[in-house]
């Protein structure tokens, strides 16, 4: 039996530590603008959009604590489209998810969920 090693070479972003195989390809997402942080670990957030409860069969807008912060990671299509609502001057950046605990007001169920900083307001 032979053993073959291949050794790959890839390039990362220092931002959100995507990896490429090409460092122009780097290069670029590192060039994305950087949003910045709206909210810290500890405050108290509502969601802007409805979320339904299947065990109740209702719609609600729960109030929560943000317990993580996950990013900058690279935005994706549903964030530009939806909630920048396709501005050029903010398309391709670098965004940070809230990771959220709430509970459901009409089951009482704990729930984690992470959402972008345009879904949810400060309280």
């Amino acid at each position: 039996m032979k053993k073959i090693t291949k050794t790959v070479v890839t390039y990362k972003c220092s931002l959100c530590e995507a990896e490429y195989q090409k460092a122009s390809e780097a290069e670029k997402c590192e060039s994305r603008i950087l949003e910045e942080k709206v909210f810290k670990v500890g405050d108290k957030v509502e969601n802007i959009e409805l979320r339904f409860c299947a065990a109740c069969d209702i719609t609600y807008r729960f109030k929560g604590k943000v317990v993580k912060v996950i990013g900058p990671v690279a935005s994706d299509y549903e964030y530009e489209a939806k909630w920048l609502k396709g501005a050029p001057e903010r398309l391709n950046g670098h965004v940070f998810q809230y990771q959220v605990r709430f509970e459901c007001p009409h089951c009482h169920r704990t729930r984690e969920e992470r959402y972008f900083a345009p879904e949810l307001k400060k309280i």
